[in-house]
C-alpha cells in the first residue's frame, strides 16, 4: 500500500489559513473609497462630501468635496492638454468655522463622473480663505465639514 505525500494536505492547510484571513482583513478594513455623501444640488450640478476625509485642527476644518455634473464640461488647460471634456471634480477645501471663511487647496477634475478613475488634471490652488458665499451649495458645504458631517 503506497502512502499519499502530506504535501497536498500542507498546501491545503495553507489556502485555508490564506483565506480565512483574508476574510477577517475583509470585515475589519475601511475601504480604500470615499463614502460621498449628497449635500446638494443644482439644476446641472451634484454636491458630495466625504465626511471620513474631514480632518480638524481648531477652527479650520479639511474635507473632501465632489461635484458631478449633469452635461459634458469643457475647461482649456496647460499644454499639452489644452482643451478637455469632464464630468466631476473633486477638491479639497479648507473651512474656518469661527469666522465663516472656506478656500480651495486642490483641485483634480475626472473624466467620468462620481470622479472615479485617474484624474486627467489636478492643481493646487494656492487660494486664500475667503467669506463663504451665500449660495446653497457654499453654505451646504461649509455645514457639512463644520458639523462633523452630520446631515
Amino acid at each position: 500500500m503506497t502512502r499519499m505525500s502530506s504535501t497536498p494536505r500542507v498546501y491545503l492547510r495553507y489556502i485555508f489559513a490564506m483565506t480565512k484571513w483574508t476574510l477577517l482583513l475583509l470585515l475589519f478594513v475601511k475601504p480604500a473609497w470615499a463614502d460621498w455623501h449628497f449635500i446638494g444640488k443644482t439644476s446641472d450640478f451634484g454636491m458630495y462630501a466625504d465626511p471620513a476625509s474631514i480632518q480638524r485642527q481648531g477652527a479650520l476644518v479639511k474635507m473632501w468635496a465632489m461635484g458631478d455634473y449633469k452635461d459634458t464640461q469643457s475647461v482649456r488647460l496647460p499644454q499639452p492638454l489644452l482643451w478637455t471634456n469632464y464630468l466631476s471634480v473633486k477638491e479639497l477645501k479648507e473651512f474656518d468655522c469661527n469666522n465663516g471663511l472656506h478656500r480651495t487647496v486642490r483641485t483634480a477634475i475626472f473624466a467620468g463622473r462620481q470622479a472615479k478613475g485617474e484624474p486627467i488634471y489636478s492643481f493646487d490652488t494656492g487660494a486664500v480663505l475667503v467669506k463663504v458665499a451665500n449660495a446653497p451649495l457654499d453654505i451646504a458645504q461649509f455645514k457639512f465639514a463644520c458639523e462633523g458631517g452630520a446631515r
